[in-house]
């Protein structure tokens, strides 16, 4: 968000010292005139990160031809667009694109440890660009929890075979998604609540699968963060 302060014929903007010109020395003036730098000012200025600043946009995020939601609502609190990313995998050097994750909260994250922290509530939202069968479902969360995960407990194994138990088929479009309540995980998969893993220490492990020491893809942790 934009904060403009004028004290005299000084003016801030992003945290940037602007004198006011000269002959601008009517306070009303000066704001127009700095306005009006503003809106000229060098496009490094604006290299905040695409995701953060549509976190405070009313307008959807667009990614291949995925819509992004700016904000959703969980459990009767309403989450911002925290980051958003394209998952990849590369086969024979070829990327093949898989799906758009999306990652909501109620506050920005910009950090592993805020995220691990955050007493939520927290949605991530995986929208698939291709068909994908059981087979390759299934696979493809456990080659992700075996490679990525870097927290475990007693229990662990149990808790993840239940989780992707819970994912079927999906069409081009399809989505799964995973909501943090409290200390309940809730699965839906295209748009049906299919269970819910109970406990934090689970909540722990699928963090880590995206921020942990070994993420599922280190851009898209990046981009989920919204860096």
């Amino acid at each position: 968000m934009l904060r403009l302060v004028l004290r005299s014929r000084i003016s801030f903007i992003f945290g940037v010292r602007v004198e006011c010109p000269r002959i601008a020395a009517d306070p009303k003036e000066c704001q127009g005139v700095m306005m009006k730098l503003f809106l000229f000012l060098p496009s490094r200025l604006f290299i905040l990160s695409l995701f953060t600043l549509m976190i405070s946009s009313s307008h959807a995020l667009q990614i291949q031809g995925v819509t992004v939601p700016p904000k959703v609502e969980v459990a009767g609190d309403t989450l911002q667009l925290n980051g958003a990313g394209l998952r990849t995998f590369s086969l024979v050097m070829v990327p093949i694109k898989i799906y758009v994750a999306a990652f909501y909260a109620p506050e920005p994250l910009r950090s592993a440890s805020a995220v691990t922290a955050s007493p939520g509530p927290l949605q991530f939202d995986f929208t698939f660009l291709r068909d994908v069968g059981q087979s390759d479902v299934t696979r493809a969360w456990t080659s992700q929890f075996a490679q990525s995960v870097s927290y475990t407990y007693p229990g662990y194994e149990r808790d993840r075979d239940a989780f992707i138990g819970m994912f079927g088929p999906l069409k081009n479009g399809g989505v799964e998604r995973v909501q943090f309540v409290g200390t309940n995980t809730l699965v839906y998969d295209s748009g049906t609540l299919k269970g819910t893993i109970a406990g934090r220490e689970f909540q722990k492990s699928f963090l880590s699968l995206w921020f942990g020491s070994n993420p599922v893809a280190p851009d898209l942790k990046a981009a989920l963060l919204g860096n």
